[in-house]
């Protein structure tokens, strides 16, 4: 569910304040309230100074993407992606959202601003970005090592069959006709790069999606995750490469609109 969390915390600042307050200022004609300068105050921890700043760089991105469209149809594009990379249902998700206290529809509009945000970075900031040298990744590599870390071992139940609509029936009933199934240790120093991207999202208790494995099908349930080691840097490459240039779209983005900031029309009304 991690990739649910980080899209949660990277799509800006969203307040729950139901109190009804007077506007305090405005940027670019969006207005921000003392409810929210409060509500952000309490919520993130920080002095009325640095409420203020996080509110106002909130609206100066509400006015870049603002002309920026994202039809429901591929908002809920983007949620299935999310539920199929963490191995789960939409209603799962639902549920687990509902859980950790966040609304379906809240849920829904953050991830339209985040797909808002992608548009406009590939519309206007894309370009500046210079794919990283060989040299370049294993430096980045070697300063986050911390984070590219992996089981030693994944213990599974195979499944395998003939037939992979035999597999699929058997997510959906357990019926195991046609399957046979074993216990193994799958040792990830020695698995493929796809096979292991497949088996690290997948979630403990959760099954892969049937594979062609040639004169058979086969298919997995992760039962647990065992070990610690830091990831080779070749088997590390596609990972480092996406994070990489999550880090500099993040960071020219920042930059970007720190720069609107400055342009911006503030006006302080009380």
């Amino acid at each position: 569910m991690r990739k649910i969390i980080l899209i949660l915390s990277v799509v800006g600042i969203f307040v729950n304040a139901k109190m009804i307050n007077s506007v305090a200022m405005s940027v670019n004609g969006l207005a921000i309230t003392t409810a929210e300068i409060q509500a952000v105050q309490k919520q993130f921890r920080v002095d009325k100074s640095k409420a203020i700043d996080m509110l106002v760089m909130d609206r100066v991105q509400q006015s870049a993407l603002k002309n920026i469209s994202v039809p429901d149809s591929e908002v809920n594009e983007r949620i299935e992606l999310i539920a199929s990379q963490n191995n789960i249902s939409v209603a799962k998700m639902k549920e687990v959202l509902a859980s950790q206290g966040t609304k379906w529809s809240k849920y829904k509009e953050r991830i339209r601003t985040a797909i808002k945000k992608d548009k406009f970075f590939r519309q206007n900031i894309a370009q500046d970005i210079v794919p990283p040298s060989l040299t370049q990744l294993k430096s980045y590599y070697n300063k986050n090592k911390k984070m590219l870390t992996m089981p030693t071992v994944i213990n599974v139940v195979e499944y395998t069959s003939k037939s992979k609509d035999a597999l699929e029936k058997f997510l959906k009933t357990k019926a195991k006709n046609g399957i046979k199934s074993s216990k193994k240790k799958l040792y990830t120093k020695n698995l493929e790069e796809s096979m292991f991207a497949i088996l690290m999202r997948t979630q403990d208790g959760a099954y892969t999606r049937p594979m062609n494995a040639g004169d058979k099908y086969i298919m997995y349930k992760v039962i647990s995750k065992q070990g610690k080691a830091t990831m080779p840097f070749e088997l590390a490459k596609p990972i480092l490469g996406r994070m990489y240039q999550k880090d500099q779209q993040q960071k020219l983005l920042k930059e970007y609109f720190a720069k609107e900031k400055i342009k911006a029309n503030i006006k302080k009304l009380r």
